[in-house]
């Protein structure tokens, strides 16, 4: 149906057909390399994506990097679609020759510069199961215009549509955007956009409000809860697979938790929680030693801390006693694990808003 809606398109200025070539150093780190995508996306944009990638090596990088003027919109979502399909996290930005790393065996060394990614594009990206925006970088939206429209948006690529069918566009549009996990409201305010304008996001709130830019392992910021008659400090991940909270009780005095999402194992099977109350927990930690842990600057014994059952996983429960202090970090089994077979980043936490947060929370304890 959408193929049917989309008219034509008229770009602002020429621009040379997307094409894909290999971004990136080769260092040991999972940003280090991507495909980089310049461009103006066309109608065989998604096929020459696929060629790219099937006559590749097996190690091509899952992460793409756009920076395109925008283009045929259906195409821009098709490929947002196989971009989610595939598994691919999703850039904005332009690159260019790395200066440290010149004349390289292997492909062209290149860093990352900001860039552009309107239009069409802007669906394209939304399809990475992860979305970065760097710094300078942006993403532009706009109106969708009738057939017909003579004028051109500055700096962007107005989409013609058929005469009657922009409600129906929008609405599958819409459908597309909130399946990839962005928040309506970007198509809203591209609606709100003056005629010949694009609406342009950068890396900053919006982007993360609205969820343009998501990491799956991304902790939010720490905030409070009522609970009861007192109060509770909480961050989450993205993902919502893993969760810390800080509160104390009259009777039992201050506690940090943080809680797992995991289903049943088998007793054959790794698991997480096994993991922790077999090894890690009993491990200790570097600083405190054999049998005890670091939780916000407090000593904590291993034999005081407590595994929960909850709906849907566990939590584990870290007593802090009356009068404990907040400083440092709210990770767990990353920076100061006892030995490397207990470091994880599942524990990594968040520090903005902390110390505010949790000391609200140790003044207001649930009765």
């Amino acid at each position: 149906m959408l193929a049917a809606l989309v008219a034509s398109i008229s770009m602002a200025m020429p621009a040379a057909a997307m094409d894909f070539i290999l971004g990136g150093t080769d260092h040991r780190s999972n940003d280090a390399t991507w495909i980089q995508a310049d461009g103006q996306i066309d109608e065989t944009t998604l096929e020459d994506f696929v060629t790219f990638l099937d006559e590749g090596p097996d190690w091509l990088p899952k992460r793409i990097r756009l920076n395109s003027p925008g283009g045929n919109l259906l195409e821009g979502i098709q490929l947002g679609e196989e971009l989610r399909r595939r598994g691919f996290t999703t850039e904005v930005g332009d690159h260019e020759p790395h200066p440290d790393w010149p004349n390289m065996p292997y492909w062209d060394f290149t860093r990352r510069t900001p860039g552009v990614c309107a239009s069409a594009c802007a669906y394209a990206f939304m399809g990475g199961i992860e979305r970065r925006i760097d710094p300078g970088s942006r993403i532009g939206v706009h109106q969708f215009y009738r057939a017909g429209r003579a004028e051109g948006i500055a700096d962007g690529a107005p989409v013609l549509v058929q005469e009657g069918v922009e409600q129906t566009l929008v609405s599958l549009l819409l459908d597309y955007i909130l399946r990839m996990g962005v928040d309506g409201r970007i198509l809203v305010n591209a609606g709100l956009s003056g005629p010949d304008e694009m609406y342009w996001i950068e890396e900053g709130a919006e982007a993360r409000e609205t969820g343009l830019i998501y990491a799956s392992a991304a902790w939010s910021e720490w905030d409070i809860e009522l609970l009861g008659e007192g109060v509770i400090a909480v961050s989450e991940r993205a993902d919502r697979k893993y969760k810390m909270a800080a509160l104390c009780t009259e009777s039992g005095g201050a506690y940090f938790d943080i809680f797992a999402a995991e289903e049943p194992a088998e007793e054959s099977a790794w698991s997480l929680r096994s993991w922790l109350v077999d090894q890690c927990l009993p491990a200790g930690s570097y600083s405190q030693g054999q049998g005890a842990h670091r939780i916000l600057g407090n000593r904590v014994e291993a034999s005081s801390i407590r595994i929960v059952d909850r709906p849907g996983g566990f939590g584990v429960r870290f007593p802090l006693g009356r009068s404990p202090v907040v400083q440092g970090t709210p990770s767990f089994l990353y920076d100061d694990a006892a030995y490397g077979a207990c470091i994880t980043e599942k524990f990594l936490g968040n520090e903005k808003n902390m110390e505010p947060a949790i000391r609200i929370a140790f003044r207001n304890c649930i009765q």
